[in-house]
Parts: C-alpha cells; sequence; structure tokens
C-alpha cells in the first residue's frame, strides 16, 4: 500500500514537471511568434514609409479669401496611389505663400492650383509692405561710405541746395540692396546703385533731391532721427560803420 502511495506521488510530480515544462515551451514559443509578427510589422511599415511621398497641405482650416502664409502650409506622407496629379509638393510651398484660397479649405486638406485664387512667384517686391516702393539709385564710394555701407542699414539722405538753400532730407531710409545683393555681402566689391525702401510721398521727395545730387548719411540702428529743419540756410553778416548787419 505504501509502495502503491509512493509511485502514485511519483507520477503525479512528473505530470506536474511535465506541465511545468509544457507551460514554459509554450510561453516561450507565444513570445517568439510575437517578436516575428512584431518585426515582419515593423519591416512591412518601412517599406510602406519608403514608398510613400511628400505632398503640401494645409495646416489649419482656412476662410474662402484668405492669404495663404507660411505658417498655413505643412507637409505629410501619402502612398502614391493615393496622390493626383495636381497636388503640389513641399518645393513649391514658396510659390504659394501671398496667394489666397478661392473656397474654404480644412486642416490636412492637400494643397492643389484649384485652391490658389492667383498663382505667382515670390519676388523682390513681397519684402515690401503695402504703399511701400523700392527706390534705385546710381551711388558712389563717398554715398557707399567706401564699402561699409550694408544691406539692412537705415540712412538719411540728404540733399543741399544752391546758393544757400536749405538743406533737405530724408530719415529712417532702409537700404534694401546694393547692386542686386539682398544680403549683407556684397562680394567684395564697392556697389555702383543701391535700393531704398521709401513711402510714397518719400518717393517722390527723393525725385525731387537727387535732382541736385544727395549725400548718405549713417544712423545708430536703434537711434531715432528726424528732419533737422534747423538747418537752413546761412546767414551772412555784415560789418560796417553803421554796425553789424545782415
Amino acid at each position: 500500500m505504501a509502495r502503491l502511495s509512493l509511485n502514485t506521488m511519483k507520477l503525479r510530480w512528473r505530470f506536474i514537471i511535465l506541465g511545468l515544462v509544457v507551460v514554459a515551451l509554450l510561453t516561450a514559443s507565444y513570445q517568439l511568434v510575437q517578436k516575428y509578427l512584431a518585426q515582419q510589422s515593423q519591416e512591412l511599415e518601412q517599406r510602406i514609409d519608403a514608398e510613400m511621398e511628400w505632398v503640401l497641405v494645409f495646416s489649419q482650416d482656412l476662410d474662402a479669401g484668405a492669404v495663404i502664409g507660411l505658417e498655413h502650409l505643412q507637409q505629410r506622407k501619402f502612398p502614391p496611389a493615393y496622390i493626383s496629379d495636381d497636388w503640389l509638393r513641399p518645393n513649391d510651398a514658396m510659390a504659394v505663400v501671398g496667394n489666397s484660397v478661392e473656397n474654404f479649405v480644412s486642416a490636412g486638406e492637400p494643397v492643389i492650383l484649384g485652391h490658389l485664387g492667383k498663382v505667382r512667384r515670390s519676388s523682390f517686391s513681397d519684402r515690401l509692405a503695402p504703399g511701400e516702393y523700392a527706390v534705385t539709385a546710381t551711388v558712389g564710394i563717398e554715398q557707399v561710405h567706401h564699402g561699409l555701407l550694408a544691406v539692412g542699414n537705415r540712412v538719411s539722405l540728404v540733399a543741399g541746395g544752391f546758393s544757400g538753400a536749405a538743406l533737405r532730407m530724408l530719415t529712417d531710409i532702409e537700404v534694401l540692396a546694393l547692386d542686386q545683393q539682398q544680403s549683407d555681402a556684397v562680394g567684395g566689391k564697392l556697389a555702383v546703385t543701391a535700393t531704398f525702401r521709401l513711402r510714397a510721398e518719400q518717393a517722390i521727395e527723393f525725385e525731387q533731391l537727387r535732382q541736385s545730387g544727395f549725400a548718405v548719411w549713417l544712423q545708430h540702428p536703434e537711434s531715432e532721427y528726424r528732419a533737422l529743419s534747423e538747418f537752413s540756410a546761412p546767414l551772412l553778416f555784415v560789418i560796417s560803420k553803421q554796425g553789424a548787419h545782415r
């Protein structure tokens, strides 16, 4: 009876050990299968992502007539099968900026030519605010301060009259370009033309004052300047026996 009980216990332990081994094998197999599936899924996603193409989309809702800014655009990937021929790409972004939308567009919607009221390329004129003009004038070595004048500087344009006439000046004028350069560098050579940012009334006055030649006075970048009305015609004093008089 004791021998039978001992054999029963041994058999029971064998079943328990066998059950644990089976559970361990099943767990290991499950983990291997999960790892394999995850790896296959990742490889599939990478293949799909590699085949997808970038497209220009709207980053937010825009009402009809709204002017498109760079902040209204973003790029997103789409499967090639979804992309239409009239969808614009990220390298078209600067050509889209500044145009208006003809109809309401929603965020995430691809940008197409049909959305745009008018398509135009960005140009130098985009640097001007409404009502401003870019006026170019021929300049000499003194006017460019022997090459020290730089794009972005603010200057006063001063013209002196003849026969003691008062000085005329325009202050706080921004230098937009030197020759064809719109950045700080001018290629190590002296510029022969300068382009200024002028309001309409300033442009008219500048056309008048530059007929007699003008000087370029460089301003401090953080100071405010105003026309010096006290610069008037010089006074001539004559001393005679009758006394001093003008």
